[in-house]
């Protein structure tokens, strides 16, 4: 409390605002972080022969009577759980064993990283829309998914202005009522039957409400503490605001390879006629 009381109370804010935001996007795991589970079963070999789950629609027009929507939520329950004989993993929970961090700027230096990452409620998601073009190459959907639980180990150190911050513990967040509009272009590729492939993907998200805290930050100190994860909760709106760019090329990484794990294993041949 020493150094606290030798900055002025702006400063204070500012030193708060500039720690919370850096956290809550380590914590999202920005672009680089989300590459880590691009294509893990590429490996794998495709579906030999249709499975029961797996709908059936027109080529020359997938989105007749809403079909490809139906195919494309019908398979959420199958790869929530995992499908082993493609290789697809389970994603819900989705684990992820470590992010590092190492950013650094000015007044602002931050190493450590996160580790142990499980994130519970994509298997909850909705599909309100989703739309297949094979004239131009489009591939877009919108998603709702009700709640998303993340807990992770955290470890950071480094400085802000004059305080020195160092934390490491367990961090749990909860996101509420998030809707993802995700819009992508992709191509057809033998791989070695000719299925989809998303070549590039873009995200926006709004999030209805966040909860975040941190265990242990400061060393311990437990007002400090509670201050920095009471003043995260008040603004969770002006943090997802100030993120809003890093996380939705985070969730263009993860969606692009979660999807391309499940589309590049199903030949176009077993669910278009």
């Amino acid at each position: 409390m020493n150094v606290l009381s030798s900055i002025s109370c702006a400063q204070s804010m500012e030193v708060i605002m500039r720690i919370q935001i850096t956290a809550v996007l380590l914590l999202l795991f920005a672009a680089a972080q989300a590459k880590e589970i691009a294509i893990r079963n590429k490996d794998f070999p495709q579906l030999k022969e249709k499975p029961d789950w797996l709908r059936v629609c027109r080529r020359d027009n997938p989105n007749e009577d809403h079909c490809f929507k139906k195919m494309f939520e019908e398979t959420f329950p199958y790869i929530a759980k995992g499908i082993s004989e493609i290789g697809v993993q389970t994603f819900d929970p989705l684990r992820i064993e470590s992010v590092q961090v190492s950013r650094g700027s000015g007044a602002l230096m931050l190493s450590g990283g996160f580790k142990k990452l499980t994130i519970k409620g994509p298997s909850n998601t909705t599909v309100q829309k989703a739309n297949l073009d094979f004239r131009t190459h489009a591939l877009n959907f919108d998603l709702e998914i009700p709640k998303l639980k993340i807990d992770a180990i955290y470890n950071l150190k480094g400085n802000v202005l004059l305080l020195p911050l160092v934390g490491d513990g367990d961090v749990t967040m909860v996101l509420k009522d998030v809707k993802t509009s995700v819009v992508t272009k992709f191509s057809v590729r033998p791989l070695p039957e000719d299925a989809i492939f998303i070549e590039e993907m873009k995200v926006t998200f709004l999030v209805g409400g966040m909860r975040i805290h941190l265990d242990n930050l400061f060393q311990g100190n437990q007002v400090l503490g509670a201050s920095l994860n009471l003043f995260l909760n008040q603004n969770a709106n002006e943090v997802i605001a100030e993120l809003r760019t890093d996380l939705e090329h985070g969730l263009a990484d993860i969606f692009t390879g979660l999807w391309n794990e499940l589309f590049n294993k199903l030949p176009l041949k077993l669910w278009l006629v």
